[in-house]
């Protein structure tokens, strides 16, 4: 499993406004929208947490081939955090929380409000750049580029094979991932373009060959 999944340690995979915006349309509009990648982490945290992998929700194919998109995900949110620096929204409306055309597709209440920030705090959701600093300080890009892939191989392998100690720190990083998700998404939706960005081309983004 470990040749499959890559770190991107030797390529530059965010490097410009330009690749980071690429990177985000991919992800949030392109690829799927926030509504699939929540229940996508969650379902992946549940794999790990059963005694023999089970691969009724996701196949063995989608959870790499999701799990290399959210690996570019780390590496778009550490751009963010190092080389942008937008501005809080003291008082978020709808439209600093969804994005535009997801939005009218959702006019109902009740289904906008799953889409809502569920993990970060009130001051990370008026400001995601609280979160962004407090994730890359806690441990660099490529380190949770790393744990990242362990978590994916663990929704492979047997529950026997962790200790109690270890399901606690899964939790806690499948919370920081969550987080990640929900503060990379307030960042776009508040200060991009959720249109096709110039020369946009998803055959050629940088990506992992998961199969």
């Amino acid at each position: 499993m470990y040749h499959y999944l890559n770190t991107f340690e030797e390529d530059s995979v965010c490097e410009s406004m330009l690749d980071c915006q690429r990177g985000l349309y991919r992800f949030f509009c392109d690829y799927c929208e926030l509504s699939f990648w929540k229940s996508d982490l969650t379902t992946i945290f549940e794999q790990v947490l059963q005694d023999k992998p089970s691969f009724k929700v996701l196949s063995p194919k989608s959870i790499i081939n999701q799990g290399g998109e959210f690996l570019q995900l780390i590496y778009i949110g550490f751009y963010l955090c190092q080389k942008t620096q937008f501005p809080p929204c003291p008082n978020p409306s709808w439209k600093d929380l969804v994005l535009k055309h997801t939005r009218k597709r959702t006019p109902s209440l009740v289904d906008r409000i799953r889409l809502l920030p569920r993990y970060l705090s009130p001051k990370e959701i008026r400001d995601p750049y609280l979160f962004l600093k407090d994730f890359y300080y806690r441990r660099q890009c490529p380190d949770w580029a790393r744990r990242w892939n362990q978590l994916i191989e663990e929704a492979f392998t047997s529950l026997t094979f962790l200790e109690p100690e270890d399901l606690e720190g899964f939790q806690a990083d499948f919370q920081d991932f969550h987080k990640l998700l929900e503060a990379t998404y307030l960042i776009y939706v508040r200060h991009f373009n959720p249109e096709k960005p110039p020369g946009y081309d998803s055959f050629f983004l940088r990506y992992p060959v998961m199969f």
